[in-house]
């Protein structure tokens, strides 16, 4: 349902969206389409809604938001300190989409538009807070810290030409290995592989160091329409998968999921990165995300890092102070960038 709008100066107006517009972030691959998918999922964690800015009758931005119970050791490995911290959390109100690599405003990204949306989302959440965005934000008061890095590779005509002649027989070494696989491609994920999909999605959730969401088996029925799938077989067993969501010339690479054992054995995280690549080319994506993990693996791969930001102001000047020390909690450590 929608809010009615509120009224700021300079004659801007803004409306709570339950749903994006049909028209929002058009030209991206995790546009209205997939956020709307996400939502019918039924991820509990996150709250997901879109705050539209009006300038008279004129839209002039749409801006994704989210709210959620924020575990401030979030960012930290598993180890003693991350338990200690596991009961510090924070109601926040976040730009930008759980599940995105980046953080995206579609339309005008102003210091009057951002102060609207701050003042609606401060009566939300006493901690107000933007993921993954650039590091030139207008928002004056807000602590930035740095975000997760976002490996995103440039593929231009024939992959495998471009590799130095080292680099090009270190892979086709790695590719002989799984000579006994077999790959499919998919433009929608079969019913019948939803639960076996769903499983091994499981396993590498509970191996990443760093747990944000928590996809449930509706979240891959939804978005299957709407996405490309790898799948890799051993006999009649699938073995592992990734999902791809592409748009124009961009492709991103959005979750993976693998049987561990066959992952040592075959190197399945490799091929399946390999076997999106070769997809992209084939079908004449030139820009792949790869998404942000493993990082010295996808540098072996070509991509470049490309930095993002966090920002947050709680409404409590003592708390937003003590939270202005503690940033490095929520920043990428040496060890999460490897």
């Amino acid at each position: 349902m929608t809010e009615k709008p509120g009224v700021a100066s300079d004659s801007l107006n803004i409306e709570d969206l339950a749903l994006p517009p049909d028209d929002f972030l058009a030209d991206e691959p995790e546009g209205a389409a997939f956020c709307k998918a996400f939502q019918a999922s039924g991820i509990a964690e996150f709250d997901c809604r879109y705050l539209a800015i009006f300038r008279g009758k004129q839209r002039v931005a749409v801006v994704p938001y989210f709210l959620h119970e924020f575990c401030i050791n979030t960012m930290l490995p598993d180890r003693m300190l991350k338990k200690c911290l596991s009961w510090v959390k924070f109601r926040i109100a976040c730009v930008g989409h759980p599940s995105a690599d980046f953080g995206m405003i579609d339309g005008e990204v102003s210091e009057d538009v951002l102060s609207l949306v701050n003042a609606t989302l401060q009566k939300k959440a006493p901690l107000v807070a933007y993921k993954s965005f650039a590091a030139d934000l207008p928002l004056p008061g807000f602590t930035r810290a740095n975000g997760l890095p976002v490996p995103v590779l440039t593929i231009a005509g024939d992959y495998y030409s471009g590799l130095s002649a080292r680099r090009f027989d270190d892979f086709r070494r790695k590719l002989k290995k799984a000579e006994l696989l077999r790959f499919e491609e998919c433009d929608a994920l079969p019913e019948h592989l939803l639960a076996q999909a769903y499983r091994l999605y499981l396993n590498t959730h509970e191996q990443s160091p760093i747990r944000f969401e928590r996809l449930t088996l509706d979240y891959f029925r939804k978005t299957a329409g709407i996405s490309k799938f790898l799948l890799c077989f051993e006999d009649e067993t699938l073995i592992g998968f990734a999902q791809l969501i592409g748009k124009q010339r961009q492709m991103v690479g959005k979750y993976m999921g693998m049987d561990y054992e066959c992952n040592r054995r075959y190197g399945l995280y490799f091929l399946l990165c390999l076997k999106a690549i070769e997809a992209c080319a084939r079908e004449g994506y030139t820009r792949l995300d790869l998404g942000v993990t493993s990082y010295h693996f996808k540098h072996l791969l070509g991509s470049q890092l490309i930095e993002t930001s966090i920002y947050y102001r709680h409404n409590n000047p003592l708390v937003n102070w003590l939270l202005g020390k503690l940033k490095f909690l929520l920043e990428p450590s040496a060890e999460d960038l490897q």
